[in-house]
């Protein structure tokens, strides 16, 4: 197993060896012996796991949970999706920065997001099986969803006409969750964005 940093203050990448031959491949997807050793989360805490399904062209995002309530480990088991994560936290070292990374069924790849971020992903394949692992039951009122093409965060994505859910379609701007952000997190509102 190896742990790799990213770009994003807390966020980390796990992948583990692929063994592949003539019928297919076999690979561990969790080991929390070896994850309680290397890496920069407690993979006890996790508490409920879902599935997704999409298919191509569909987008999901940017989703994310008030008062650090959800870090998520997330692993495409079919097909493959760049999924993109942006740091809402005021007081981190990396906020409002964004980060995207290939998901796959070949690198079996899983991706660490801390609690108070917001995630998104779109889907590459005909179709996809999105895998999540988090620290915290479902709790919807305290979901929230900010536009895909916000300006302000300036995620790129591929897709130019995106298949998008109702939720994300009226979600709103960043703009809009600004002055929430301190509520969200218990600090004071963030400063603009440095250009």
């Amino acid at each position: 197993m190896e742990i790799i940093p990213t770009t994003l203050h807390g966020a980390v990448v796990v992948t583990y060896p692929v063994h592949p031959d003539p019928r297919g491949f076999f690979t561990r997807i969790f080991d929390t012996e070896l994850l309680r050793q290397q890496a920069p989360f407690d993979p006890t805490a996790f508490v409920q796991e879902s599935q997704s399904r999409s298919t191509s062209g569909v987008l999901r995002g940017l989703h994310g949970r008030r008062h650090l309530s959800e870090a998520k480990l997330v692993h495409c088991l079919r097909g493959a999706i760049r999924d993109a994560i942006v740091d809402l936290r005021p007081w981190s070292p990396t906020f409002l920065s964004w980060e995207s990374f290939l998901l796959d069924d070949v690198t079996h790849c899983q991706l660490f997001i801390p609690a108070g971020f917001a995630h998104g992903f779109e889907v590459l394949s005909d179709v996809a099986d999105i895998h999540y692992r988090m620290d915290a039951v479902y709790a919807p009122e305290l979901d929230y969803a900010i536009r895909f093409d916000d300006p302000e965060l300036g995620v790129t994505w591929t897709h130019p006409d995106p298949q998008l859910s109702d939720r994300d379609l009226s979600a709103m701007t960043f703009a809009d969750a600004r002055p929430q952000l301190g509520q969200w997190y218990g600090t004071s509102a963030p400063p603009a964005v440095q250009s």
